[in-house]
């Protein structure tokens, strides 16, 4: 089985943040894509394709776009899945380029975060692969949802 730690206060996942690499400034003229979605995996697919365009604008290489693509699609399906007990809710999907010369993408959801079972079955990788397919990850977990936070370098 494979464990991911997730801390209560937002702090890298990954290896140690880089404060400049790693920040949140917006470039000055780098492409923006904002989504919210129902959070329903029916919805997903859509978002998916949008996120895939957006990300090979940016100038990332194309095993980073399918990386960022699959982590971006892990982290919207256990918003959709995990997240709301009390039917349908949002999720917010947003994507830039940084004046750190990175891609963010981050991932949020208004619903409860799930302690993690002891014995997931086949199910649990899913913070495992969104850690190690993005440069730097963070997951902030509190009252008012989970945000989930990824970044890849430009090169």
């Amino acid at each position: 089985m494979v464990t991911v730690p997730v801390r209560p206060d937002p702090q890298p996942v990954g290896d140690p943040p880089d404060a400049q690499a790693w920040g949140r400034e917006p470039a000055v003229d780098g492409p923006l894509l904002e989504h919210r979605f129902p959070g329903e995996a029916a919805r997903l697919a859509a978002v998916r394709r949008d996120l895939g365009t957006w990300a090979a604008a940016t100038g990332l290489d194309e095993e980073t776009v399918e990386d960022l693509l699959l982590a971006c699609y892990e982290a919207m399906v256990n918003a959709a899945e995990h997240a709301y007990t009390d039917g349908e809710r949002p999720v917010d999907l947003t994507a830039m380029c940084t004046a750190g010369g990175c891609v963010l993408v981050t991932v949020r959801d208004e619903g409860r975060w799930r302690p993690i079972p002891a014995d997931p079955g086949h199910r649990g990788r899913g913070l495992a692969m969104i850690t190690n397919l993005s440069d730097h990850a963070e997951i902030d977990r509190g009252a008012g949802g989970t945000t989930v936070s990824l970044w890849w370098r430009l090169r």
